[in-house]
């Protein structure tokens, strides 16, 4: 199913560093601001994961949260997948979909209000 806010391929810096934050949280280089947070989006395996903290770098509790992505996936086909809370300041959702290269992905991250706003990513998986 396709969102009217999901549009695929402008990207984000590639996740190829990592780094520890001042809150704790390693980096992946490719954090995106979606409403007052940051969300940093990684993919291992077949398993995608968002991180998210505060303006001040703090963990947020993931368990008032959900996301969903639009994902392009191998053929130029696109995927929704949904991302659920996993504990800690972490949502995860399956890949059980093969895709070629980045991982090219719109997020759209929903708080206990609604929609916080949408991100696009663009990130190098770790197989």
């Amino acid at each position: 199913m396709m969102q009217a806010t999901a549009t695929i391929l402008a990207g984000a810096a590639p996740a190829t560093s990592w780094s520890q934050a001042a809150g704790g949280h390693a980096h992946s280089g490719s954090e995106q601001k979606i409403g007052p947070y940051e969300v940093d989006l990684t993919v291992r395996g077949s398993e995608a994961a968002l991180i998210i903290v505060d303006d001040k770098e703090q963990p947020v509790d993931a368990a008032r949260f959900g996301a969903t992505a639009v994902v392009l996936a191998r053929g130029n086909e696109r995927r929704t997948v949904e991302f659920r809370p996993a504990g800690a300041n972490r949502l995860t959702a399956a890949v059980d979909f093969p895709f070629d290269g980045k991982f090219r992905a719109t997020v759209t991250l929903r708080g206990p209000n609604g929609n916080l706003g949408s991100a696009r990513y663009n990130v190098d998986p770790v197989r």
